[in-house]
């Protein structure tokens, strides 16, 4: 695996989401923010980092699907939640916020110069899922399907097995849950 390119801005986006989104998708946000964008944030920020829920409603098309998207993103690189869900009005929303998840991390440069870990193994797939991969004589365990996204196992890496599952409303969303590589269930 390469090398981090920017440790320092990768650790300043540690715990600030909205500098992370800045950094690592600017062509999603090019625009300021408003002070409304500002507030659902910091809420997405603190249901990470400390858990809670909250609601919100806001105009269509006013970015609280990419928002979301984002924020599964940066808490599953950084380790802050293993097990994410995306609940849509049915199946084929909650897939997908999926593919575009699938999308950023196969294509986006900013992502691949400062978690190479998560990325490069996605990228070698090349598409094809079927693939195994192998990463210092250990099989790196990810997988994608319409459904779920595991980021590869890569040994030290903060969001390794994270995983990301998909679901309609009227879908089984209580007792979710997955057994990673190591046994452990989330």
């Amino acid at each position: 695996l390469p090398p981090i390119e920017r440790p320092e801005l990768r650790e300043e986006c540690r715990a600030s989401f909205q500098r992370f989104c800045e950094l690592y998708f600017p062509a999603l946000f090019p625009l300021a923010w408003s002070p409304d964008h500002v507030k659902v944030i910091r809420k997405i920020e603190t249901a990470v980092l400390r858990g809670g829920l909250f609601a919100v409603a806001m105009p269509r098309g006013s970015g609280k699907t990419t928002l979301n998207q984002c924020a599964a993103i940066w808490s599953l690189l950084y380790g802050h939640r293993r097990f994410v869900a995306f609940i849509g009005a049915e199946s084929e929303s909650a897939s997908e916020s999926l593919e575009s998840l699938r999308v950023e991390f196969e294509s986006n440069p900013e992502l691949l110069r400062d978690f190479p870990e998560v990325c490069v193994p996605i990228r070698k797939l090349e598409g094809i899922v079927q693939r195994r991969l192998l990463y210092k004589g250990r099989r790196i365990r990810m997988e994608f399907s319409a459904t779920d996204i595991a980021l590869p196992d890569i040994e030290g890496a903060a969001g390794a097995q994270g995983r990301v599952r998909a679901v309609g409303i009227t879908g089984r969303i209580r007792g979710m849950h997955f057994k990673r590589g190591d046994g452990v269930n989330q």
